[in-house]
């Protein structure tokens, strides 16, 4: 009887010390994958830090203007030819609204009764 119990107490053991080295080295080899990705994410941030610059400078207007002026051949349209164009963004129905309301009430002139 003893030596039965000591066998399944021996297995229970074996048992537990390969659930423990089975979880170690899913442990570690997790680690190494975070590890690898945290790798990747601080690349990735690196590569987006360095477009972001590359965007500022590429979106400057002194570039702009060069690159039309030589690529495209256009110029800086002149004073004289140039019309300014300003929209109102207020819609029609509260324009009138807004005018209404601003106005003074006016007697209409009626004719003195004659005499």
């Amino acid at each position: 009887m003893m030596a039965r119990l000591n066998f399944l107490l021996l297995l229970v053991l074996i048992a537990c010390a390969l659930s423990v080295v089975t979880s170690q080295h899913q442990a570690r080899k997790l680690f190494s994958e975070l590890e690898t990705l945290q790798e990747g994410s601080r690349k990735l941030d690196q590569e987006w830090r360095e477009l972001q610059i590359e965007s500022q400078t590429l979106a400057t207007q002194k570039r702009i203007e060069q690159k039309a002026t030589q690529l495209l051949g256009m110029r800086v349209a002149d004073a004289a030819k140039t019309i300014t164009v300003i929209i109102d963004d207020t819609p029609a129905t509260q324009k009138v609204s807004a005018e209404e309301s601003t106005k003074t009430p006016t007697k209409t002139p009626t004719k003195a009764p004659a005499k």
